[in-house]
Parts: structure tokens; sequence; C-alpha cells
């Protein structure tokens, strides 16, 4: 570990009393895990700390230590010395509340996305980290802060859910020695395995039922496209959250290099996420959207009818694919709720 990365955030947290530690919407588990483990970790040090979250916690995640002290609005709060960004690209996608408080002091941005736009005051990007929580793991090392069972727990959720759990190319030898020391501070691999992968609402299949039968094969067999409507959401009286990681089912078909989903979010508005193999750098993608991410692993908003929507969004793949035509191969329109 090079600790100098980490020395200006080092110097922060010993010079601060105040902090706020904020993360990106819909946050996820490295989000969620890495912004508890670092508000843990301060807070145990003896530093005051404001866990913030434009969004809810998703229910999957409510389980972990912490949870239930993270504050989703700041109006009214008290200013901060420092705020830490953590496991996210930029500024916008922390939410107009925090982008509207004047009173986050220096802001330290923390992550891992190759497409990170540098937004802070001093800005730690590694995008060879296999997680934001593998970041905050080692800052919490540089400056010398102790790493109790509930920071660990925390930290190992953010590694392990953003490692794919451990399938990804992400999986370093550097994440499964972090992991291994997390698991010997008191994180238990079984308890979170069965908190995050078996413990869904029945209607996260119910609407998985749905948007499978959405199915669309493009692009010569090498772009699968799935979609999630508000009606779908609405019949299975479930939120977004449901949805999560539902892309994974495009990718995973044999011949596929792109799996994509299409979730709407309101009048022809949609979340697009975008899902790798290998050969498509998706995060140069999504940036072509104004989005961003990993090479494997992005997403962006979009505005537009769903037809044109799609027919963008496969056309912009096949260019990185190599510019096959798009024509034919598919299996039929997608049903749409």
């Amino acid at each position: 570990m090079d600790r100098t990365k980490f020395a200006s955030a080092v110097e922060r947290i010993k010079k601060g009393k105040r902090f706020m530690v904020v993360s990106h919407l819909s946050p996820e588990g490295d989000a969620v895990g890495s912004l508890l483990s670092l508000s843990l970790a301060l807070k145990g040090a003896g530093r005051d700390v404001v866990p913030y979250l434009e969004d809810p916690v998703p229910a999957l995640y409510r389980f972990l230590p912490g949870a239930d002290s993270v504050v989703h609005s700041l109006d009214g709060m008290a200013p901060v010395d420092a705020t830490f960004a953590v496991d996210c690209g930029q500024i916008e996608r922390l939410g107009r509340g925090f982008t509207a408080f004047k009173g986050r002091g220096t802001l330290v941005n923390i992550d891992h996305h190759v497409s990170n736009d540098n937004f802070g005051d001093i800005n730690i990007i590694s995008p060879e980290a296999a997680a934001a929580g593998e970041m905050v793991f080692d800052l919490l090392l540089s400056a010398d802060i102790k790493l109790t069972k509930d920071v660990a727990t925390n930290l190992y959720v953010a590694i392990h859910t953003d490692t794919g759990s451990f399938r990804y190319s992400s999986a370093t030898c550097e994440a499964f020695k972090k992991a291994g020391e997390l698991v010997r501070l008191g994180a238990d691999p079984w308890d979170v395995s069965r908190r995050v992968y078996e413990n869904y609402p029945a209607g996260r299949f119910k609407l998985l039922g749905m948007v499978l039968s959405t199915l669309d094969i493009l692009d010569n067999g090498r772009v699968a496209a799935l979609s999630v409507t508000l009606d779908m959401l609405k019949k299975v009286g479930g939120d977004k959250d449901l949805s999560d990681g539902f892309v994974n089912f495009a990718r995973a078909i044999e011949g596929v290099e792109v799996g994509v989903l299409f979730r709407e979010c309101g009048q022809d508005e949609y979340k697009v996420s975008l899902r790798s193999k290998g050969d498509v750098d998706v995060a140069a993608v999504a940036g072509g959207f104004g989005g961003g991410g990993h090479c494997h692993a992005a997403g962006f908003n979009i505005k537009g009818g769903y037809e044109d929507v799609k027919r963008r969004v496969v056309l912009a793949l096949n260019s990185s694919l190599g510019g096959a035509s798009t024509s034919g191969n598919t299996a039929g329109e997608a049903a749409r709720g």
C-alpha cells in the first residue's frame, strides 16, 4: 500500500473534528459499504460524522452496521470541516441536496471509476482498485484508525459485491488479500452472502419473470437487451431496487458480448445499464451519453422514446463491437410489460 497516496486525506482527518461522508444516487453495495465503514471508523476515532445519502439505503443493505444512522436531508445541517465522497465519478451523482449544501468544507473525492472527473478539492482516484471499499481500507490503515468488526463487515460487503462475489476481472490479488484480512477482523462471509444473495422479496422474482419476457437478442447475437417498465414495478408493488443485477442475465447468454438493461424512470426517460464480457469498453460507450463507470460495467440516463433509445444505444455498441450489421438475428421485438 502506498501511504503517500492518502497523505492529504489523512491530514484532513487529523486536523478536522466534524465530517460528512456521502455517496451516489441509487447506492449499491460498494457505495453503502464504503460510506458506512468510513463513517463508523471516523466516529470510532472520536470525530463527529454525518453519513448522507440522498436516496434511501436499499432494503438489501439495511442489515449493515450503521445503516440506521444515514441521513437523507441536509436542511439545517451545520457545516463540516471536510466531506468524503466515496464511489462516485461526478458530483451531480451525489444529488441535488448535497450540491446545494454550502457547508461541506474540503471535498475529498475517493473513487475507483476510470471515468471520474476529479470534482473534489482533493482527488484520490485508483481505477486499479476493485472497489471504493478497497480504497477506504487503505485510507483507514494510512490514518492508523482501527478496523472494528462492524467496519470490517461493511468493507467486506463493498469489495464482495463490486467484484461480483469475486467473479469479475476486478477480483485482484489485492482484493482477495484485503477480504481475507476483513474476515480475520470479524466479517462473516456466509452471513453476508445469505443476507445479500438469499434474502430477496418474492416480488423480485415476479418482476424477473416479466423482465426476462422482454429479452431481445440484437447485433448478430452480440447484444442482449432487457427492459423494466414502471408498470411492471407497479404490478409487483416494488421499487427500482428490485431490478438490481438483472442486467447480468442479459450478459450471461452464450455469444453475447454486452448485456443492456433499460429501466424506465419517467415519461420517455430511461436508466441504461451496460455489462460487458471484456471486448467492449462500456465506460467509453456510456461516456458518449454523458454517463460513466468501468470497462465492464457502466451506465447513464437518457431521454427519448423506448425504441429510439434502444436503437441509439445498440448503434453505439455496434460501433464498439466493430461495426457489423445490426439488422436481423433478433429474438423478436421485446414485450414491454
